[in-house]
């Protein structure tokens, strides 16, 4: 939580050419910044070293600090990767995605959003590709939280639906979803290590495994989704409308519950709270233009 109100000053502007005059304070403060997040040392000629140490050791305390401070970051965003991998290699780990890619943002919530993408393409992370699937999943689970609000669809909104208009009936995901697709146990792994578990071996899944991740009320939620929900979940959202949906579940199963599957599943998606409309098009925005 405080972590997402925290700010870290990021922005690199090009460093100021130091010249014999004395530097301004904003020429100070640019090159100082510059090298802390870059790495240029062209600031240490305006550090005098002491009688106990150099320059370089001096402004290295800064240095040190900023990095330490996004790996305490990226650990307290990765709480269930750390404990996965251990400190010593999460630290070399989140030191080499940083030196690979310096801050772009304001809001250090968002400053390892690239995170999984690296472990899932550096070596020697990507010889494991839970530690990329891990990421990803804390992360979609972060943004569960931060997602914004919307209302909920329930059961009292469909029933006052015209059953002549079910067929034509399109759904609106609430904007905390996101659906994930693991290759790989990583959400048994995290499950485990959530319930201080010794997490499974790892284990490559064939066919994948489609998860569901969304916020209900003020907590982040995953579930793994059954194929054929997975299916149906995956079209609705595109705006495919519920008679076609009905249709979809026909042919992927026996074709005469499909109805009756269409409903338990929907059902489902209304307890969890993960729809944020059901409307049939046309007739919202009629709806609409009259309240106006």
């Amino acid at each position: 939580m405080s972590e997402a109100k925290t700010k870290t000053r990021i922005q690199s502007p090009a460093t100021p050419k130091l010249t014999n005059a004395p530097p301004t304070l904003a020429e100070l403060q640019a090159s100082f910044q510059q090298a802390v997040l870059a790495g240029g040392d062209e600031i240490l000629s305006l550090i005098p070293p002491n009688s106990r140490t150099t320059n370089e050791v001096l402004f290295g305390v800064y240095r040190n600090a900023y990095v330490g401070r996004l790996v305490e970051m990226i650990g307290n965003d990765h709480e269930y990767l750390k404990t996965y991998v251990g400190d010593d290699y999460f630290e070399a780990l989140a030191r080499a995605f940083i030196a690979a890619h310096p801050s772009h943002t304001q809001n250090a919530r968002w400053f390892a959003e690239g995170l999984p993408d690296f472990l899932s393409a550096t070596e020697p992370y990507s010889f494991n590709p839970q530690l990329g699937e891990l990421a990803r999943l804390e992360r979609t689970l972060g943004f569960a939280f931060d997602a914004a609000e919307a209302p909920v669809v329930a059961l009292a909104n469909l029933q006052a639906i015209n059953p002549n208009d079910w067929e034509r009936l399109v759904f609106t995901a609430h904007p905390s979803t996101r659906l994930l697709t693991l290759e790989s146990n990583a959400l048994a792994i995290w499950a485990a290590l959530r319930a201080e578990d010794m997490p499974p071996e790892f284990e490559r899944l064939n066919p994948p495994q489609k998860c569901l991740v969304w916020r209900q009320d003020v907590t982040p939620m995953v579930r793994p989704l059954p194929p054929e929900e997975a299916m149906m979940w995956t079209e609705a959202a595109k705006g495919v409308p519920f008679g076609q949906l009905c249709e979809l579940l026909a042919v992927f199963d026996d074709p005469e519950t499909a109805p009756l599957r269409a409903a338990q599943i929907l059902q489902g998606w209304l307890a969890a709270g993960v729809l944020t409309e059901a409307a049939v098009p046309g007739k919202a925005a009629k709806a609409k233009r009259k309240a106006t």
